[in-house]
């Protein structure tokens, strides 16, 4: 059982003017979780007092990444002393370190996505590539969990779940995190944009197995998501430092390809058609942008007249053996029932029948319905504004509330 965090939280539109956001290339006191939390609250205050309202960390910034996966046998004796560390210093939400951040985020006045190691239970050696995010005001609005870890990650971290599939409110509008790998997945990058995001926070580790494959990684995604999901892209790469390198203890070869990948700039900030804002980042440092949440609206309007949900759509599973469902799913509670869903179906069936007349036979009417349902079900708001003649393929799915 993972932390008794509230994942369905509303998600606000956009309520503010332009902002100044902010990427934090750093790297952690490696695998020493208090002096790390300690470092993110000086960096989180840093970037505040340069302006900022939003801060995102690399991932697993705490308390570090397993950046030995690159150069140690996942079996050897430096490489289980390395892991025990780890879990060791994961972190545990709530608890004591979140509370810091979340202090250190009030005090600031800004909102923080921060990549952790998370132990959800302190009694059990299971551990998670994690993401936290907490509001402006403090607030913890969740956790989420790398739904999967990649290559050596997966001698270390358990896969995360359909929970993790969803967006975070703020004052600017819905917010997307993803780990690694996941900004390359084109249904889960989908997904986000499914779900409304407007800014999008990429946490990246502190290398690939190679220079220079991490930063055309970052790039190409980078780029790719801001212009398909029209969003506003913080791509936050993680660093190590020399210390940490020292402390994995490779050999001389493997720890000078440790030392050139930590070297390489990475993290950047895109704008919603891929332009660059920021970056790319190199070395350890703090990389700022000030957006406009509002830009990409026109953009979005021409992207959205692409999407035919009468024809393709996206379906996903809450938890694994669950039933597939559509967007809607990530932000229904974990005992509430699909039950209602029935209620629901005449009212789609009328605006399918409006719509398509008798071009569609029963059975293609009944494929339909489900997912019309969902649309119907965005808000109980958005099922009263929508008339008996409304088009099911114009209908604002996506981003109302």
């Amino acid at each position: 059982m993972g932390p008794d965090i509230v994942y369905d939280q509303p998600v606000s539109a956009a309520t503010e003017g332009p902002i100044r956001v902010a990427v934090v290339q750093a790297a952690p006191v490696f695998l020493d979780r208090a002096a790390s939390v300690r470092k993110a609250c000086d960096l989180i205050e840093e970037a505040a007092a340069a302006g900022a309202r939003l801060v995102a960390f690399g991932e697993n910034f705490l308390p570090g990444h397993p950046i030995w996966f690159h150069a140690l046998p996942p079996t050897s004796g430096r490489s289980r002393e390395l892991a025990a560390a780890m879990v060791e210093n994961a972190l545990t939400v709530p608890g004591p370190e979140s509370d810091r951040l979340s202090e250190a985020a009030a005090r600031a006045g800004t909102m923080v996505v921060i990549g952790f190691v998370e132990r959800p239970d302190p009694r059990v050696s299971v551990v998670f590539d994690s993401q936290l995010v907490v509001s402006p005001e403090g607030e913890l609005l969740g956790v989420r969990r790398k739904l999967v870890p990649a290559v050596g990650e997966r001698v270390f971290f358990h896969p995360g779940d359909g929970e993790s599939i969803r967006v975070f409110d703020s004052p600017w509008g819905p917010v997307s995190v993803l780990a690694g790998g996941e900004n390359s997945n084109p249904l889960l990058t989908y997904a986000m944009r499914s779900l409304g995001a407007r800014i999008h926070v990429a946490l990246w580790p502190p290398h690939f197995h190679a220079p220079g494959v991490m930063q055309n990684v970052v790039t190409i995604t980078g780029r790719a998501v801001a212009y398909q999901n029209t969003a506003h892209v913080l791509a936050a790469a993680a660093a190590s430092d020399p210390e940490a390198a020292d402390r994995v203890e490779a050999g001389t070869a493997q720890r000078a390809n440790l030392m050139a990948m930590t070297e390489e700039p990475a993290s950047m900030i895109y704008a919603p058609r891929g332009s660059v804002l920021a970056g790319p980042q190199r070395g350890e440092g703090i990389l700022y942008a000030d957006i406009d949440p509002e830009a990409g609206t026109w953009a979005q309007l021409v992207n959205r007249q692409y999407d035919r949900p009468d024809l393709l759509r996206l379906v996903w599973g809450r938890e694994a053996g669950s039933p597939s469902a559509g967007p809607d799913a990530g932000n229904r509670g974990a005992g509430e029932s699909s039950a209602g869903d029935e209620d629901l179906s005449p009212r789609a069936r009328l605006l399918i029948l409006d719509r398509f007349g008798d071009a569609l036979d029963p059975e293609e009417t009944e494929v339909l319905v489900p997912y019309v349902v969902q649309i119907l079900r965005r808000s109980g708001k958005l099922a009263e504004r929508v008339p008996a003649t409304a088009d099911p393929r114009t209908t604002p799915y996506a981003a109302e509330r």
